[in-house]
């Protein structure tokens, strides 16, 4: 019913009980996963940008955790949670566990004229991620040159609380292959400081480095948008096996053509640039060269590919040939033991091929060939994998497409990736590591929790059934109660009991 000025007939007024009520309640389960994992001593252990004074490195990295899990994306959403009592008394609940009397004491001393908030104001946690940048190496980033800035202690640190999060995480469901597919992601942004990228705005291109078992990111790093994605990409591989825990066995690749450089492939082959593993098995997408075109052309036998098993086994409608094809760079390795095998996959352009002119060689936005008369898409990949079918090598490598790009899409739509917080690089980029951390937590949160029916939800659907929940804080005999509804109860009841036990949910 409204009323005659058209709007709803409820009135408005202030609750004068002042009721410590949340718009959060979920964000409960999340701070008891966070706890149960040791987060909070793994920062106090790893981090150390907070003074003696003021806050501590735990607040402000527990800050910022729940910015981006509630859907925050910039330093000042931090006054929104703030602004919610019921979570500041559930963060002020937990924020000291794990400490001593003595050290609780400290902490609490920290503030010379005592504390007013529960969580940072965005002043201090701009600060903190300032602490990250390195104003010597600012004065080498140059938009003519592909530089990327070295990371100061305080920006490693806060990697390093990434790994420990990965090894937590391990340790509760382990696995002895790593599949590691690496790739660099675009983030679009109007700071004024950040240079051109390839498609033209300004922008920072992070690379990644996914863990596809674990749906993990393993490491990140944080570059300037005119940095090219294969730009040292074995250093950063090399990174990545660092951060790996030291119960994996074996460790597989896939890569896009921005890692097909002699360099990367020899250094996989190589077992003794890292013993622990051996050969690194990879697949990585091959350029299309004249002479790798010419290879091709010579091969006869096509064998179509399929997907799929069984009934539902379906022709995907491309083929594919092994190619002998050894490029000039690759004979100069007199270390590698046999030539690296080549497979090309063909798919017949039909329709599109309308929209080509009569020389679609040269037309087309991506590498085609003419065969028989007839043009197709060609794409190449190259493998040390020499006993296993092209077919199986093919799948497994498109897989790559899948789950570590829509990771990319995930921390800049779902976390707050896609919106840099300052004009300084390496606040930008310890902002970035804080969201990867996040990421990483929620993915914990799924495989250790929540269970399986969650894991392909995205961070919408877990906020809107899960954390966005109504609830009201009462204290009483020294203990602190969290009021909810009677379905929502049943099921945070049960959440918690799985955090304790560090056993998912089936159903």
């Amino acid at each position: 019913m409204s009323g005659r000025d058209g709007l709803i007939a409820i009135k408005l007024e202030v609750d004068p009980t002042e009721a410590v009520v949340t718009g959060y309640s979920g964000a409960l389960v999340y701070l008891d996963l966070w706890n149960r994992l040791g987060m909070p001593a793994k920062i106090d252990e790893t981090v150390h940008i907070c003074g003696k004074q003021g806050w501590t490195d735990r607040q402000i990295v527990t800050a910022l955790m729940l910015v981006n899990l509630v859907g925050g994306d910039c330093v000042a959403d931090v006054d929104k949670l703030e602004s919610d009592k019921g979570l500041c008394a559930m963060v002020r609940s937990c924020e000291y566990d794990g400490l001593n009397r003595t050290q609780r004491r400290a902490c609490g001393q920290r503030f010379r004229n005592g504390r007013n908030r529960t969580l940072p104001a965005a002043t201090q946690i701009s600060t903190f991620l300032e602490a990250c940048h390195d104003e010597e190496q600012e004065g080498l980033r140059t938009a003519g040159k592909a530089f990327i800035p070295k990371a100061n202690r305080h920006l490693v640190s806060l990697r390093d609380l990434n790994t420990q999060l990965v090894a937590q995480v391990q340790r509760q469901r382990t696995l002895k292959i790593a599949t590691l597919d690496g790739d660099a992601t675009l983030v679009e942004t109007d700071n004024r400081n950040a240079l051109f990228c390839y498609k033209g705005p300004r922008a920072y291109q992070p690379y990644n480095v996914w863990w596809a078992e674990q749906e993990l990111v393993l490491h990140s790093e944080f570059r300037d948008g005119n940095v090219p994605a294969g730009y040292e990409v074995t250093r950063v591989m090399k990174e990545a096996l660092a951060c790996l825990p030291d119960d994996v066995e074996q460790v597989r690749t896939r890569q896009d053509t921005a890692a097909y450089n002699i360099d990367f492939l020899a250094w996989c082959e190589r077992t003794h640039e890292h013993p622990k593993f051996g050969r690194i098995l990879f697949t990585v997408s091959a350029d299309i060269t004249a002479a790798f075109k010419e290879a091709a052309l010579k091969e006869d036998v096509w064998t179509k590919e399929w997907r799929g098993e069984g009934s539902k086994r379906k022709a995907t409608g491309r083929e594919w040939a092994e190619v002998v094809f050894v490029p000039s760079s690759h004979a100069m390795l007199s270390d590698i033991r046999e030539p690296f095998r080549y497979i090309a996959i063909r798919e017949k352009m039909g329709d599109q091929l309308t929209l080509l002119d009569a020389n679609p060689d040269k037309n087309a936005p991506f590498p085609t060939i003419v065969m028989n008369g007839l043009c197709y898409k060609l794409h190449a990949i190259v493998t040390n994998r020499f006993q296993e079918p092209a077919e199986d090598l093919i799948q497994w490598h498109f897989e790559r497409c899948g789950k570590s790009e829509e990771a990319h899409s995930i921390m800049k739509s779902d976390f707050a990736g896609g919106q840099t917080p300052s004009g300084k690089f390496g606040a930008n980029a310890a902002w970035w590591a804080l969201m990867i951390l996040t990421m990483n937590f929620q993915m914990a949160m799924k495989r250790l929790v929540l269970g399986p029916r969650w894991e392909k939800k995205r961070m919408k659907a877990t906020r809107f059934e899960l954390i966005n929940a109504a609830g009201r804080l009462v204290s009483h005999s020294r203990q602190c109660f969290l009021r909810v509804s009677d379905k929502l109860h049943v099921w945070l009841l049960r959440l918690r009991e799985a955090v304790r036990l560090l056993k998912p949910l089936l159903e």
